[in-house]
């Protein structure tokens, strides 16, 4: 093969991805190249929203511990998920394949899919407001159009795409959130009054875990789109460690603190407050940025399963391109006082999604490869089904754990596990007396 053929299959296949297959051993990528694309997966504007909501409900150790308690528990969740993906090589929708059927994981696909563009849509059309308020001069349309190329530019290439910016962006958020932190403990007072503080409302410590897991346990649901590409079972551990405790975490704290110090966990707010307007509007684009691509990148995967369990032969690109078309959309539809009811519609599809497939790969399934999972697929796998939309209705109308998005977790693994356990013990039984039958014969 020449250099120049070479470098045009390479291209090919960082834009297909390993979409429709497993990833080969070969293209596995190293602990290094995990940790950076974990960190930037979870460095998000979530953060900053918990930490408003620790930081102004708890007192210093209470907000420091949740946090690190509710990383942990995402860790786990994260570390579950992703050894499916590095087992079996395959994405969360080509997983979901295996789990719900060839037809079942279309439904699952475009749910998610379209779920994660509108938010991506909402996302945009909220920000290029915001902007707008911020700049005049600039209409809000050219920053949702501007942004939609430039989260674009790196989604499309794939896992290659989201470690590049993010070995760029990682470094310059962690140094603009520590220099935020650094500024903030040299105000009056230092940081002895975040020590002491003592909140007007407390939320009570369970309330804060529920929150720092609800804003995250999304993310860790999806992250075999990821850790298909770890190289050993502890890279996806340490990785997800990372992604959390050093990514999502970091930021948590900074904005709790800023809570508490100041009384305003806006992380923009505070900064232009500290003279550092620029510093925090690079990382507000950094943050958002982050946030936008990994979900073009999932819908674009969960897009290009769909299709191809319909027969239509649509590469990955091109469902990238679809799939920012779908938000521009949403954008310009004015939907920026939905971008709660989005991050409530996801929280309660997505946790028994992920509970359905923890269920599935390590208690229904854990001995069988990737390969041989799709090859025996059924068309649709009801079971599953039934147990993700019993876990949906279940963590939406109950209250027995901290937040919806945990029980949602909970339900999903337990329906299914008992669900597919009974399912498995009837089809023996049925094959049984036809074996005897048969003997007699």
């Amino acid at each position: 093969m020449t250099e120049v053929a070479a470098s045009k299959h390479g291209l090919a296949t960082d834009l297909d991805d390993h979409a429709l297959e497993p990833v080969p051993r070969e293209r596995r990528k190293s602990l290094i190249q995990m940790i950076i694309v974990q960190i930037g997966w979870n460095i998000s504007v979530s953060s900053f929203l918990v930490g408003g909501v620790v930081g102004g409900g708890t007192t210093f150790g209470e907000g420091m511990a949740a946090i690190l308690v509710g990383n942990l528990v995402l860790v786990v969740v994260s570390a579950l998920v992703g050894l499916v993906g590095y087992r079996t090589g395959l994405s969360s929708y080509l997983a979901a394949r295996a789990v719900f059927g060839r037809h079942g994981a279309v439904v699952v696909s475009l749910l998610l899919g379209v779920i994660a563009m509108g938010f991506i849509g909402v996302l945009m059309d909220t920000w290029g407001g915001a902007v707008n308020k911020l700049i005049p001069a600039i209409p809000s349309w050219v920053f949702v159009l501007v942004f939609a190329v430039a989260i674009t530019s790196t989604s499309i290439f794939g896992i290659k795409g989201l470690a590049r910016f993010s070995a760029v962006a990682v470094p310059i958020e962690i140094g603009i959130a520590l220099v935020a932190l650094f500024v903030i403990g040299g105000q009056a007072g230092g940081f002895g009054d975040v020590i002491a503080h003592v909140p007007a409302v407390p939320i009570g410590f369970a309330t804060a875990v529920g929150a720092v897991i609800a804003t995250w346990v999304t993310g860790a649901a999806l992250i075999g789109d990821v850790s298909r590409y770890a190289t050993r079972p502890r890279d996806v551990i340490i990785s997800s460690f990372c992604g959390f405790v050093v990514g999502a975490g970091v930021f948590e704290v900074i904005a709790t603190v800023s809570a508490m110090k100041v009384g305003n966990s806006n992380f923009v707010l505070v900064m232009q407050g500290l003279g550092l307007l620029a510093p925090a509007a690079v990382m507000l684009v950094l943050a958002l940025w982050n946030t936008a691509d990994n979900n073009l990148y999932s819908a674009s995967l969960a897009f290009t399963n769909a299709s191809n369990s319909l027969r239509w032969r649509v590469r990955k690109p091109v469902w990238n391109i679809v799939s920012i078309i779908i938000a521009v959309a949403v954008a310009f539809a004015g939907l920026a006082d939905s971008f709660l009811t989005f991050l409530n519609i996801i929280g309660v599809v997505a946790p028994p999604f992920a509970g359905v497939m923890i269920a599935h790969f390590w208690v229904i399934a854990r001995r069988e490869s990737g390969r041989d999972l799709l090859a025996t697929a059924p068309a649709f796998r009801v079971e599953a089904l039934i147990a993700w939309l019993a876990a949906a209705v279940l963590s939406k109308y109950t209250d027995v754990l901290l937040a919806d998005a945990i029980e949602g977790l909970v339900y999903g693994f337990v329906c299914y596990a008992l669900l597919g356990l009974g399912v498995a013990a009837m089809k023996r039984g049925q094959r049984a007396p036809a074996v005897q039958g048969g003997d007699v014969r």
